[in-house]
């Protein structure tokens, strides 16, 4: 036998069998790689058809949701257009009840931008909108946003911008209507798959608007936070996902969740930046092909897997699901501490001992401190030592020696490095372990809110005790404002009763008396009137004004004051053109007053007070800027007090001001009228030197006052000033160039009376004289005296801040000729220039009444006054001027007297309010209800001491006409009969 072909066949089936089987293998290989490309086949068919069908049933839930939101904002246009012409709140709530079973919202709302709401029922609140609305409301556009009101699931409000409106006062910007988000979802039901389809709408970060997800996955705020606990997609595919959705793509995906597979199908929504999505299981919409994929899949695991390796790769497979079911896990937790953080008002650090570096840094640093996280993380002591503020040792490392396990407080005090805003953190440092490693974790926690809180208490409370105080105290100590009025009124009486034979003389001091009556009146319906005092609320009251007037009158009502306590007075004016102005006149003088009584109170005898008043152009259009300078030479302020002299209650505590009278209120009613009224004030002052304030006010001149003619009669005449003020030499001399004279000056009566010699030796004499009273040389009248020894009959006028009754006989016997009282103004100095050469008599009218436009002799009042004294001042000064007067004692009788009169027996009924048996509003509402129409309809006026603006609004509600104060203001009182009479 041969060996070798013995060999050779012995081996044939070994190479047969290890042919059968490479072919076995080969043919299995080619079997497994058709069955694999077959099954890729059917499976790109399905996923193809499958994507097609879910995109067209989730675009028609799109355009489900897009037809709602286009419904419900057509709906809120109409509704805002509608609103605007309801008025009533019952029509209101009524019309909104109606909108809600029409259209099916849950809640209406009428917003503020910032995000309170009031509903219709009064409900107030805060709806927790997911995005901030407010420049959307301010910009004027809709908005589709979620919100969380307490108590309640999940909302999707859609608000639209209309004007500033108020209901039930609660002032909107807009008006919203919110759904729950299952009314929402039963909108989007898409019922090709019985249900089993759920649908989502977010935000491209994310966010769910809409939320049609599973139960067993509860409430779901973020899909992508779904994504990453609950699918086994990567955070990269995940990041490049919702890139996706920012950019607003189209598409769809097969993602495994729970160890499922779900089709997602996405695409831009038209509404705002939303995201559509949709997610369905596969095998649902797969349900005809699963049969033919289930026989391919055990094919192919028939044919290439075993058993050892199903084993192993089950192994491995749940290995990765753990370890992405962690990291998931991890990554959800970290995320959500990042939320949590930037909605919290800590910051948390962990730093390294030896170098002090920051591991880590929450991320709502940078709006908490106002430095980022790289920059803490490159110098953590950038946020400076973090040391107490009451640290002694600023340079000091308080975290140094804290050891594991040890804690420490403290506050300290911080500076937002963005705002520049100072704020109070409270620091809590612990030593902590972390690998070996020892850490320092910080918790910085802003305690702005609640210092600020407690302070704004503190200050409350400290402003209530001081307010009580004040309002217990405002009566008795408002004595001194009362008086300063008060003192002129009685000095004059008393030298009207004191002179009753001369007549000019008592005319003028009844003008005075008239003068002060009347600002204390005003003073007085300030004080009385509490509700405009404590809220603040002055109201200014523009009418035609002197500003000649005003400081003559201001001199007068202060003289007493001046006298009594032996001050000098200088009162001036520079460069006023315009003295007729428009302004509120008792305001005016009531800051005059105020600051001219501080001055006098605070000037010790023999000191100096000083009113000076200068114009300088204005920068509108028929309006000047009026400067008042108001100083003295008194104790004067510190710096310290001046930061605060305008605050109310406040008073300087020194020895000296304490025992001088006052409320502490006069400044701040002064600055508060003075910026009412569109001007400054500035103080300068010195302690021991005095005190200045400057006013500086912008006032529309009366244009038919605007320019000064030149007297003809003095054309061309040379006149000569004499005082020892430069400014008021000046200002004179300005106003006599102007009225067409040539002037000269002289601070000294020596050389006035030495100029007068030569002017009358050069044959060039002065036509005119103006000599200050009081000259430091010699005195106006000495001066008078020794220019008339000359031969010199030229009129002399003595030029004076003080009262000249005292001087006047001797100063006439010297040879004055007129008086003009200081400050000087143009119509001044024109009158008393006319009066001196005799082309205008000094005299008056001898009635002081105001004239009437009107006649009304033969005209019936019937006057019901039950106290006689004012009913005799009533009759009086309606005889005056020609009315038949009629009275009665109380409101019964004047209802007895209308009622058996024939109409036309009375033309008009004074009425008072308060009186016995019936008042005044008793007796009008009988009146009107008399069967007698014009008996009925007589006009009815109100006089009453009962001067508030709730008597006015009673007695206009009871049926009267009109409403007059006591005490009688003729000018008002005539001005109403004027009207009524002959409306």
């Amino acid at each position: 036998m041969d060996i070798k072909n013995h060999d050779t066949d012995r081996r044939k089936p070994v190479m047969r069998k290890g042919f059968r089987v490479s072919v076995f293998i080969a043919v299995s290989l080619g079997i497994i790689l058709m069955v694999f490309r077959y099954f890729g086949f059917v499976s790109k068919t399905v996923y193809e058809e499958s994507v097609s069908h879910l995109t067209e049933v989730f675009h028609q839930s799109d355009n489900m949701l897009r037809e709602l939101a286009n419904k419900n904002l057509t709906y809120l246009h109409m509704w805002g257009e509608n609103l605007q012409n309801i008025s009533g709140e019952d029509e209101i709530r009524d019309y909104i009840e109606k909108a809600q079973e029409d259209a099916g919202f849950l809640e209406f709302y009428f917003l503020s931008a910032d995000g309170n709401y009031k509903m219709v029922t009064g409900e107030t609140g805060f709806l927790g909108l997911q995005e901030n609305i407010e420049e959307d409301i301010r910009q004027g556009n809709d908005v589709i946003t979620n919100a969380a009101v307490p108590g309640k699931s999940q909302l999707l409000v859609f608000a639209t911008p209309r004007a500033h409106g108020s209901y039930q006062g609660f002032e909107y910007d807009a008006i919203a209507i919110a759904y729950e988000n299952d009314d929402i979802v039963d909108v989007l039901d898409i019922s090709a798959f019985n249900g089993n389809a759920k649908s989502y709408v977010v935000h491209p970060d994310g966010r769910v608007v809409v939320d049609h997800s599973f139960e067993s996955w509860g409430n779901t705020y973020n899909f992508l936070g779904v994504l990453r606990e609950h699918s086994n997609m990567s955070e990269k595919e995940i990041l490049e996902l919702s890139e996706k959705f920012k950019a607003g793509h189209t598409d769809a995906m097969m993602i495994n969740l729970d160890g499922r597979d779900y089709y997602l199908v996405y695409e831009k929504s038209d509404i705002q930046d939303w995201m559509f999505l949709g997610l369905v299981k596969a095998d649902i919409v797969n349900a005809s092909m699963n049969s033919l994929q289930r026989s391919t899949i055990v094919l192919v695991g028939a044919v290439v897997l075993c058993i050892a390796a199903f084993l192993i790769s089950l192994v491995i497979q749940k290995s990765r699901t753990n370890l992405k079911k962690k990291d998931t896990e991890i990554l959800y937790r970290d995320e959500l501490f990042q939320k949590l953080s930037m909605n919290v008002d800590d910051v948390f650090l962990m730093l390294d001992v030896k170098t002090y570096q920051a591991d880590y840094v929450s991320p709502n640093a940078e709006k908490l401190l106002g430095v980022t996280v790289e920059q803490i993380c490159k110098d953590v002591w950038t946020l400076g030592k973090l040391n107490p503020g009451e640290a002694d040792d600023l340079e000091k490392n308080y975290l140094e020696g804290i050891q594991v396990h040890e804690q420490r407080e403290w506050d300290f005090e911080y500076v937002h490095q963005k705002t520049g805003e100072k704020r109070w953190f409270h620091n809590v440092a612990m030593g902590s372990e972390v690998n070996g490693k020892k850490k320092y974790i910080l918790v910085l926690s802003d305690r702005t809110s609640d210092r600020k809180m407690n302070q704004a208490l503190s200050e409350a409370v400290r402003a209530a005790e001081t307010a009580n105080k004040a309002k217990s105290t405002f009566l008795s100590n408002m004595s001194h404002d009362i008086r300063t009025p008060m003192n002129a009124i009685i000095g004059f009486t008393t030298l009207a009763v004191s002179n009753i034979d001369d007549k000019e003389r008592v005319r003028d001091y009844l003008g005075k008396i008239l003068s002060s009556s009347n600002h204390l009146l005003s003073l007085i319906n300030d004080i009385l009137d509490m509700s405009r005092i404590e809220s603040g609320k002055i109201h200014l009251e523009e009418t035609e004004v002197s500003l000649s007037e005003v400081l003559h009158d201001l001199k007068t009502i202060i003289s007493g004051q001046i006298h009594a306590k032996q001050l000098e007075l200088y009162m001036d004016v520079m460069d006023v053109t315009n003295e007729d102005v428009y302004c509120d006149k008792t305001r005016l003088n009531q800051v005059l007053l105020n600051l001219l009584s501080n001055a006098i109170k605070f000037t010790p005898a023999g000191g100096t007070v000083s009113v000076r008043l200068r114009e300088y152009p204005g920068t509108q259009r028929g309006c000047e800027l009026y400067e008042i300078r108001v100083k003295d030479n008194g104790i004067g302020m510190s710096q310290k007090f001046v930061q605060k002299i305008f605050s109310p209650f406040e008073r300087e505590r020194t020895s000296t001001v304490s025992r001088t009278q006052g409320t502490g209120l006069g400044m701040a009613i002064t600055k508060n009228i003075v910026d009412m009224m569109g001007g400054t004030i500035e103080v300068q002052t010195e302690q021991g030197k005095g005190t200045e304030f400057i006013i500086r006010l912008s006032l529309r001149i009366q244009p038919e006052h605007h320019r000064t003619e030149k007297i003809a009669e003095l054309e061309g005449l040379k006149a000569l000033v004499v005082d020892d003020d430069f400014n008021t030499c000046d200002s004179v001399t300005k106003m006599l160039v102007k009225v067409g004279m040539r002037s000269e000056w002289t601070l000294s009566g020596r050389e006035a009376v030495l100029r007068a010699r030569q002017s009358v030796e050069m044959a060039d004499a002065f036509h005119a004289y103006i000599i200050d009273w009081r000259l430091p040389d010699m005195n106006g009248i000495e001066v008078t005296r020794q220019i008339r020894s000359l031969g010199d009959d030229t009129p002399i006028i003595i030029l004076t801040a003080y009262d000249w009754s005292d001087i006047e006989a001797e100063a006439r016997a010297a040879g004055v000729t007129a008086f003009c009282a200081k400050p000087m103004f143009m119509s001044d100095i024109r009158e008393t220039l006319m009066t001196a050469i005799g082309q205008k008599q000094n005299g008056h009218e001898d009635s002081i009444l105001p004239k009437a436009g009107l006649d009304f002799r033969n005209r019936s009042i019937l006057l019901v006054e039950d106290n006689e004294l004012n009913s005799e001042i009533a009759v009086e000064i309606l005889n005056e001027y020609g009315f038949l007067v009629d009275t009665a004692e109380n409101g019964a009788e004047a209802v007895e007297k209308i009622k058996n009169s024939i109409p036309g027996n009375y033309d008009l009924v004074l009425m008072d309010v308060q009186m016995p048996v019936m008042n005044g509003y008793e007796a009008t509402q009988q009146i009107r209800a008399l069967d007698d129409p014009a008996l009925a309809g007589i006009t009815i006026l109100a006089m009453t001491a009962n001067a508030f603006d709730e008597d006015r609004k009673k007695a206009l509600e009871c049926g009267m006409d009109g409403f007059l104060s006591k005490p009688i203001v003729v000018e008002e009182l005539i001005s109403a009969l004027q009207d009524n009479l002959y409306e």
